[in-house]
């Protein structure tokens, strides 16, 4: 393999709970030094973010955009290599990562590769389920989650592990700073508008931590629907039907209720939904609980509620924003 100077970034706000571990991973990278700049892109954290930051040698540039989009464009102007891998803060990476991303840059063609983002073994119980739960919802069709067996081509890889050529980047058109969240893909979709390929290996693995909190999975699903339906607005055919199924079974719910009033038999129509939805989440939840633990099965339960219900409100302001 002929190596190429790859620069890392790494968006970042906030991080300094965690972001020491993904830099030492870094450090431990199986790939000659001089061919690696990373560079950290701050929202001007308030904590020791950028000072573990320069403890590890990284290049520390500022961002006002606040939007990961407009992070991720800093960084791309400021780095010098070739390659441009992207990771998060609350990432871990194996030694061989950057090695797995590069050597499938064959083809002129390839102008991304990517591979997935799995839970730590030390990451908390919550952290763990979150992850389960999150897995389980990419198997319609998200990429977010996927874990395949064989090296494949895709349409996304999650932004947290993948690497661009930069020049393809600069072609099509940067990353859209607007987006709340979906910049990734929504790039993506641009890339392979241009006729570039894009390859999923699951050799390039990162191991991300989780949201650790209630509070931080609801705003995970708000954000991501707000984002997503954002880029669906630019590009409809980024819309799959797994998109509308939340936002309109939320619609239906509140226009049921709103003309009960005038026809009482839409009360039943709407608390049937309520019910049929309880059913479908307590059955999802006792298959996440049989392949885990069951006595994770309550906080399965509250998972998968929430994602629907903060989704799909993501959705409606996604819509209006």
């Amino acid at each position: 393999m002929i190596n190429k100077l790859v620069s890392i970034i790494i968006p970042t706000k906030n991080n300094g709970d965690i972001i020491e571990k993904c830099l030492s991973s870094i450090e431990e990278l199986d790939y000659p030094k001089d061919e690696i700049e990373i560079i950290i892109v701050d929202g001007h954290s308030t904590d020791d973010t950028v000072e573990i930051a320069k403890k590890y040698g990284c290049k520390v540039v500022y961002e006002d955009v606040g939007t990961r989009g407009g992070a991720c464009n800093v960084g791309i102007k400021t780095a010098k290599g070739e390659f441009i891998a992207f990771t998060d803060a609350d990432c871990v990476v194996p030694k061989d990562w950057l090695k797995n991303l590069i050597e499938h840059f064959n083809s002129e063609k390839i102008a991304s590769v990517g591979g997935p983002n799995i839970t730590p073994e030390d990451d908390t119980e919550f952290a763990k389920c979150v992850g389960e739960v999150l897995l389980f919802l990419s198997k319609p069709g998200s990429r977010y989650g996927l874990v395949a067996d064989k090296v494949t081509e895709t349409f996304h890889n999650s932004g947290c592990n993948v690497a661009y050529r930069k020049k393809v980047i600069e072609e099509a058109g940067w990353f859209n700073e607007k987006l709340i969240t979906c910049e990734d893909e929504e790039l993506d979709y641009r890339i392979i508008e241009k006729g570039y390929n894009i390859l999923y290996t699951p050799k390039a693995k990162v191991y991300h931590y989780r949201r650790p909190t209630w509070k931080g999975f609801l705003k995970q699903a708000y954000k991501y629907a707000v984002g997503r339906m954002q880029a669906i607005k630019l590009y409809w055919k980024m819309g799959k039907w797994y998109h509308y199924i939340v936002p309109a079974l939320i619609l239906a719910i509140i226009v049921l209720f709103a003309l009960s009033p005038f026809k009482p038999a839409s009360l039943l129509a709407a608390f049937s939904i309520l019910v049929i939805g309880g059913i479908g989440i307590g059955l999802m939840s006792l298959y996440l609980g049989a392949k885990t633990k069951m006595s994770d099965f309550l906080t399965y339960c509250v998972l998968i509620a929430i994602w629907f219900w903060g989704s799909g409100f993501g959705y409606f302001r996604g819509v209006v924003k």
